[in-house]
């Protein structure tokens, strides 16, 4: 995989999540009957979209996330009617009727439609309103189309009563909040947001935010299950070799399986090593193993002090491949989840742990008054502190050319920034979905209140309030966001 492969491949996988996150509001808040009008990828024109149901599903021009949209999450909404009274109100004939005869009086001969008791354009209505409230194609024309039939030239009473029959007939009594009948002859009602008990609201909220905890855990999952890791035990297969080393001079070369250092033959390389390091300076025979063809060397192995001895020992220069393996199942599933001695911090719960520490020490006054200086370059920048998604994806690409280890990285950074992406969003200020959490915990306490007090239990937050604590939040935001956006492009952290 190339430096550009990596790069992608992190921001297709990074893409992927987020909109795991915003089909998890979606699934939820259909699962509740809550309206949700739109599903998208990305931000700005829409490019493509097409209609499932109720619910449009695009793509915009500029892929930066997703987003889906539940009606009543925006206090002034308006409300969908029962199609009966939204496509045939009095005024609603009135304009239409008003539209057909501007019509007639431009195009003479458009065979009445303006005389008609019921105007064409009110029937082009109720087509598009029952398309748009997800009622498929064939049902809607035998709608209209029965309706037309047993109208005749009756009068609009006479007219909604023969599609409130037509449509009884056709789509039946709701079973459920939210299904197509439920559309069709109670349009809105209970369907907005705020309409829906809290506990439905909140999970609806949380769900978005936990896909990140699944979509970790997945990904570690994979990484310990598909890829074959090292375990740490030395093999006698040569990994890399050192420039300028006694190996590298005698002509080893990676890819070698050392098979024997003077007279001892071992499959154990750490029995072989022990030879070499008790030879400082002496010629050494090697017998090496190279595209199956048994080699004879001879290196020197060059002095050095062993700092726990103190004594002088012998150094080939060459790296030892390590053995690897895949783990099973069930060790696989318990590292994914809690890490194990080897991976202490390669599960998702001390991932949240480790994700809470840094982005409280990030956006603690001291982390942006430093990310503020080093972007200034007043200041070294810290090795180790915060990067942008730049930086991670310059990462995903320093690591792409590795193999399986680099595979293995990838995974486990994807698995990472899904667990800060699951905390950030959990954090309880607009306009996170934490702190549309905690606008339901503000309106829940509220009416208690007020219900103690023998008062209405209509509290609920002013939107003016949230858009007052969410600027200085959002702005915030954007500073870490510049500052470690234009220390990744000016002064990049390299792996």
């Amino acid at each position: 995989m190339t430096f550009a492969l990596g790069i992608v491949a992190f921001v297709v996988l990074l893409l992927v999540a987020v909109l795991v996150h915003e089909l998890g509001h979606l699934v939820t808040a259909r699962l509740f009957g809550m309206r949700a009008d739109r599903y998208f990828v990305g931000f700005g024109p829409t490019l493509w979209s097409t209609r499932r149901g109720e619910t449009e599903y695009g793509v915009k021009a500029f892929p930066l996330g997703g987003f889906v949209s539940i009606r009543g999450m925006n206090p002034y909404e308006e409300r969908r009617l029962p199609v009966v009274d939204e496509v045939l109100r009095a005024d609603a004939l009135a304009r239409d009727r008003e539209q057909s005869d501007a019509t007639v009086e431009e195009a003479p001969g458009s065979g009445g439609a303006a005389t008609a008791t019921i105007p064409a354009l009110t029937w082009q209505r109720l087509e598009q309103t029952l398309t748009e409230r997800g009622t498929p194609h064939e049902l809607t024309e035998r709608i209209v189309t029965r309706t037309r039939a047993s109208l005749e030239d009756g009068g609009l009473d006479e007219a909604r009563s023969t599609l409130s029959q037509v449509l009884l007939t056709e789509v039946g009594e709701s079973e459920r909040l939210g299904d197509l009948a439920w559309r069709l002859h109670r349009g809105d009602e209970g369907r907005f947001y705020h309409d829906r008990p809290i506990w439905q609201r909140a999970c609806t909220i949380a769900f978005g935010p936990l896909t990140h905890l699944g979509i970790a855990f997945v990904l570690l999952l994979a990484a310990y299950v598909f890829v074959a890791l090292p375990t740490g035990e030395p093999t006698n297969e040569v990994a890399s070799v050192l420039d300028d080393s006694p190996a590298a001079e005698a002509g080893l070369q990676p890819g070698d399986r050392v098979v024997a250092v003077e007279d001892l033959r071992s499959e154990d390389f750490l029995e072989l090593r022990d030879v070499l390091r008790a030879r400082p300076e002496q010629p050494t025979a090697m017998t090496i193993e190279r595209d199956g063809q048994p080699v004879d060397l001879e290196l020197v192995p060059a002095p050095e002090t062993d700092e726990q001895t103190g004594e002088t020992i012998g150094i080939a220069g060459f790296v030892p491949a390590s053995e690897t393996e895949r783990l099973g199942a069930a060790e696989a599933v318990r590292r994914a989840a809690i890490g194990d001695e080897q991976e202490p911090i390669g599960g998702v719960v001390p991932m949240v742990g480790a994700s809470v520490e840094g982005l409280a020490r990030v956006f603690s006054p001291a982390g942006i008054s430093e990310l503020v200086a080093a972007s200034a370059g007043t200041q070294e920048r810290d090795p180790e502190g915060a990067v942008s998604v730049v930086g991670i994806a310059t990462f995903a690409g320093q690591v792409a050319d590795e193999g399986v280890l680099g595979v293995y990285s990838l995974l486990f950074m994807l698995a990472f920034l899904n667990v800060i992406l699951f905390i950030f969003n959990l954090v309880p200020l607009p306009p996170f979905d934490g702190g549309h959490l905690a606008v339901l915990v503000v309106e829940k306490l509220g009416n208690l209140l007020r219900r103690l007090r023998g008062r209405p239990q209509t509290y609920t937050v002013d939107p003016r309030t949230i858009t007052a604590i969410a600027l200085p939040v959002i702005a915030v935001i954007l500073i870490v966001f510049l500052t470690t956006l234009w220390l990744d492009i000016s002064d990049p952290i390299s792996l």
